[in-house]
């Protein structure tokens, strides 16, 4: 009896069941052989993502989610003191009106969102997998804030960019709290005037700041007013054509979109990365979103979130296993838990739904 299993989850002893070869046709491991360490490690360097184990004799159980590899203990407990810090700083902008600079260096300081941001493959599936139980607006900014110290990292900023970055994404909500939570908590659909309430939050923003020591940080301020511009023109506030917006508010401005996509709100469900990609990729192929970063945030992306498990439109959950990476709009093969590896370039009738939370899988 032969059962497929992802690369991952292979390991020493296993008896291959039919010869493994590569993308040409040509044999690297011949079929009844035992996989040994070293057979492993020629493996993963070729693109081969599921060998065929012979299991006659042997129980290899399929691929299981296992809650450790889903959850991290220590960037939770970051990560909630972050939120915490976080809420402080909007909710006392809210009360007093001014930025506490106190807060926001405890906030950005290294053991904080610094140390969030530095492994992105791992920040970004905790961020997929964690409960957002609070203030939305409070989640969305620290959120938008981790991915930027990511993308800054993919960017190869210096470490003085880096610090803006981040600092941009924390603070791109703030003038939201000038904003009345009757708007920002309402269920329906907004009406033309509250919506264009809710568009100001990026003069209030830039505002607040303009009263802070920010103000001396002009990517920052630029960032936090520009996020909602497109480079066609349609933005808000100021209707900025491509080259009048800030690299800073470009770059947040797909952050902003990827979190918020990604999040389950009480008017739209969360969507899958998958979903996001196409969205970011064809925003930025009708000139709205700057065409360099979104490259630059996608590819990064999909090798990020390899590995992680999915909820597929069937109702199955499965665990991506190989991601293409070299295409934008490359879909995974994954494997499911019952141990069938489906490939979705070639299953028009399936799709991903979701990156699950541990509490799904």
């Amino acid at each position: 009896m032969l059962r497929a299993y992802d690369i991952t989850e292979l390991r020493s002893g296993m008896k291959v069941g039919r010869a493994v070869k590569d993308f040409d046709g040509k044999v690297i491991i011949k079929e009844n052989v035992k996989l040994t360490s070293e057979l492993l490690d020629r493996l993963r360097g070729k693109n081969v993502f599921s060998v065929y184990i012979d299991v006659s004799h042997e129980d290899y159980a399929p691929t299981k989610a296992k809650h450790e590899f889903l959850l991290d203990t220590d960037f939770i407990s970051c990560y909630k003191n972050c939120f915490t810090t976080t809420q402080n700083l909007y909710y006392g902008c809210a009360n007093t009106g001014e930025l506490d600079m106190k807060e926001l260096a405890e906030l950005i300081r290294a053991e904080n969102v610094s140390e969030l941001c530095d492994d992105g493959a791992k920040s970004i599936t905790q961020i997929h997998n964690m409960k957002r139980d609070g203030d939305y607006v409070i989640h969305h900014a620290l959120n938008v804030g981790i991915l930027s110290g990511i993308m800054a990292h993919w960017l190869d900023f210096r470490a003085q960019q880096v610090g803006e970055l981040i600092m941009t994404g924390l603070l791109s909500e703030i003038g939201k709290m000038k904003i009345s939570k009757g708007i920002l908590n309402k269920t329906e659909k907004l009406d033309e005037d509250e919506l264009a309430e809710v568009r100001k939050h990026v003069v209030y923003g830039y505002a607040i700041l303009l009263q802070s020591p920010v103000k001396k940080l002009k990517n920052v301020l630029q960032g936090v007013l520009h996020h909602h511009e497109r480079c066609d023109g349609s933005g808000y506030p100021s209707k900025l054509p491509a080259n009048k917006i800030s690299d800073f508010g470009k770059i947040i401005a797909i952050l902003d979109i990827y979190d918020a996509m990604a999040t389950n709100r009480s008017y739209a469900k969360r969507n899958s990365p998958f979903d996001i990609i196409k969205v970011l990729y064809g925003d930025a192929l009708a000139g709205k979103l700057d065409t360099h970063f979104v490259v630059v945030f996608v590819k990064h992306l999909l090798q990020a979130i390899n590995g992680n498990w999915v909820g597929l439109s069937d109702g199955q959950r499965a665990k991506i296993v190989y991601i293409d990476d070299s295409r934008v709009t490359a879909l995974p093969v994954v494997q499911t838990n019952k141990g069938e590896f489906i490939d979705l370039n070639r299953r028009t009738d399936l799709k991903v739904d979701s990156i699950l939370t541990v509490n799904e899988v």
